[in-house]
């Protein structure tokens, strides 16, 4: 579970987050979904301790500072060192934690052996998005979020992230962010909307009368 108590956060004057309690579920997939600019990706940077903000955020009960290690989160853009290639990336990035082996197996299952071996500079926007799966695998984090993890793949692997994901989700929080409503329909148990300055927890009772695109462009939603 990923609390957020009291959580506010404001770009000078602008506010961006008004004071805020919010529980994201463990063992379970969570989806925040709103216009793009309205603060998904921001509160995504202040979980990850990237931003500065005020109030806490909790993982389950703990700060970030005690759970870093536990913690992933796989940007829309996939950072990686753009002169290494795939297999030297994902390499560094686990930090010694998994054998050359085991990285290798878990790489292919996801990009071809030729691929892996070239620079990360050449791959396309999809190709680093597997890369990066590639290391969710790898790493296992307690703690997975992922910013529009489905831009960049085609239906088949996104038909095969969407059952993965349900698999991992044991043992896990998962907060997911994006716009292809039709991939995370499938999936997700929880759903958070970012409206104005607030964030919204849709209620089961919401979400069973209406789909992800109607609750998006809903304007009567209401804590």
């Amino acid at each position: 579970m990923i609390q957020l108590v009291k959580f506010q956060k404001n770009y000078g004057k602008q506010i961006l987050y008004v004071p805020t309690d919010l529980e994201i579920p463990g063992n379970s997939i969570s989806f925040l979904m709103g216009k793009n600019g309205c603060g998904k990706t921001t509160l995504l940077k202040c979980l990850a301790g990237l931003e500065a903000y005020e109030g806490e955020i909790l993982f389950d009960g703990q700060p970030l500072s005690a759970v870093r290690e536990k913690c992933l989160v796989i940007w829309d853009d996939s950072p990686c060192y753009p002169n290494m290639n795939g297999l030297q990336n994902l390499l560094i990035l686990c930090e010694g934690r998994k054998s050359k082996g085991e990285i290798l197996a878990a790489a292919e299952h996801y990009l071809e052996y030729t691929v892996l071996k070239r620079k990360v500079r050449s791959y396309s926007y999809g190709q680093k998005k597997k890369l990066m799966l590639a290391l969710a695998d790898l790493l296992e984090p307690e703690y997975l979020i992922m910013d529009e993890i489905s831009n960049g793949l085609d239906v088949d692997m996104m038909d095969e992230l969407a059952e993965h994901l349900l698999e991992m989700k044991e043992n896990r929080t998962i907060l997911l962010t994006g716009h292809q409503f039709s991939f995370y329909e499938k999936i997700a148990e929880h759903i958070f909307l970012k409206k104005e300055k607030e964030v919204f927890h849709i209620t089961p009772e919401i979400r069973a009368s209406r789909s992800l695109e109607e609750l998006y462009h809903d304007k009567t939603i209401e804590n």
